[in-house]
């Protein structure tokens, strides 16, 4: 086993990666930790390092369990003054999240003193400092030196993109779910967003609690010009109702199912399908009622300026007496970035037009719509809801929050509160937060997967 073959199965690792055959990639990338590993040589180091860094990005969010001790351990028998080594070293400065070492301003310079046309790893040390700057990097992607090129540097140069297609790696993302009146749970939730290597995206999710509620929910979203995409999704649990003066909860039980078709035009999102709903009062008023009928929506989503708008609809029609019960609602969302505070902003609304039972008006409380406030305390025809919350990096992966909810239900109520965030890779989309929300009708804890919106 000699260096030369590693650096050899490496790079062609990299030239099926940045070609977009990603399961060839990584077949090559194992072939070059396996011939590295034995190799006795300086070079093979580094090599074994590189090849696992570029395998945590495509075997899920639990790889760095079992590839940072092996690269670590390449980086730590690899002399600071070897160009591989050097390179080595940006590769992981560009791959791991900042809060576990990462720091991509600091790449290009990492490798300046590679960079004089004519070294023999110049090709190789422009390709680090381009992907630096593309990331976010202070400065301009240089031109590309006459020689000294690697198999990255290679791929690169052969493509038109500053990044190769890469829709991510799978995520296992686990919770914890409470909220007054909900009980303490769990969440797991699985997403492939390159099943098969073919750029197909699965989202899995399964969720249960202490007071019954069982939840769960899957899609298949097909890599092709409109992202043509099918979802289910179904829970049930009990239901709390408030009389006018809030003393007293009765309970009821609620199953809800869902099918929906979805495709994407530029930046819309238009789904529809059907929705079911199963409703026991528990031997009250009304009997049992099971309805059944079609939901619309239509979503814009402008990931540069972090905006996004919903607007959507159903018709559950009674099986028994034949009446509707329509609900339409309508949400926006925009980002603002301050230095590194994130202020997230949302304007809400829902209606129910028409005689609606209690159960199908629109609700406030919860875990996303003010915090602190059981599900359901109020309930109306219409209400309507603006929220503030401002995210800011504490340490690590850990980000705090503060937070204003105002909502309109036959009336203004507030909640104000704060909480923390366990904000993991793949950043956004990994989130565990715990909030702590304050009210004139109460106060709570909830804890919660993803943000509040």
């Amino acid at each position: 086993m000699t260096a030369a073959e590693a650096i050899d199965a490496l790079a062609r690792g990299d030239a099926h990666f940045w070609a977009g055959d990603r399961p060839a990639a990584v077949a090559e990338w194992r072939a070059a930790v396996k011939v590295a590993a034995p190799c006795a040589e300086v070079a093979c180091r580094a090599v074994e390092a590189m090849a696992h860094l570029r395998l945590v990005r495509r075997e899920g969010n639990l790889a760095p369990i079992w590839h940072e001790g092996a690269w670590s351990r390449a980086l730590a028998d690899c002399p600071v003054d070897e160009p591989l080594c050097v390179l080595a070293e940006a590769d992981r400065r560009l791959t791991v999240p900042p809060f576990a070492g990462g720091d991509v301003a600091s790449v290009p310079g990492l490798v300046a003193a590679l960079l004089v046309d004519g070294a023999p790893w110049a090709g190789a040390a422009a390709a680090r400092q381009r992907l630096a700057v593309a990331r976010g990097a202070p400065g301009i992607a240089v031109e590309w030196p006459s020689q000294g090129d690697d198999g990255l540097s290679r791929a690169m140069k052969a493509s038109t993109q500053a990044e190769a297609p890469d829709p991510g790696t799978w995520t296992l993302s686990l919770g914890v779910t409470a909220a007054p009146y909900a009980g303490f749970g769990g969440l797991v939730r699985l997403v492939e967003p390159d099943v098969g290597g073919r750029g197909h995206r699965l989202a899995l999710v399964v969720a249960a609690d202490s007071t019954g509620t069982v939840a769960s929910s899957s899609s298949l979203a097909v890599r092709s010009p409109m992202s043509p995409s099918v979802g289910v999704g179904y829970s049930r649990g009990p239901l709390w109702s408030w009389p006018d003066d809030g003393a007293v909860a009765s309970l009821a039980e609620r199953a809800d199912g869902r099918l929906s078709v979805a495709t994407v035009i530029g930046p819309a999102t238009i789904s529809g399908g059907a929705v079911g709903l199963w409703f026991d009062p528990r031997n009250r008023n009304p009997e049992r009622v099971v309805g059944v009928g079609p939901h619309a929506s239509v979503r814009f989503t402008e990931r540069t300026s972090r905006f996004s708008s919903t607007v959507s609809g159903r018709d559950i029609i009674d099986a028994d007496t034949a009446g509707h019960h329509v609900l339409v609602d309508a949400d926006v969302r925009k980002i603002f970035s301050i230095g590194r505070l994130e202020l997230a902003s949302r304007l809400y609304g829902q209606g129910a037009p028409g005689e609606t039972a209690w159960y199908l008006e629109p609700a406030l409380g919860g875990s996303t719509l003010l915090r602190g406030v059981p599900y359901g305390r109020f309930r109306a025809e219409w209400v309507a809801a603006v929220q503030v919350e401002a995210r800011y990096p504490i340490v690590g992966p850990l980000h705090g929050a503060l937070f204003v909810d105002n909502a309109w239900a036959d009336g203004l109520h507030v909640s104000v509160g704060g909480g923390i965030r366990l904000v993991l890779p793949p950043e956004r989309e990994n989130v565990t937060r715990v909030d702590v929300g304050f009210s004139p009708d109460g106060w709570g804890v909830v804890l919660a997967w993803g943000e509040a919106f």
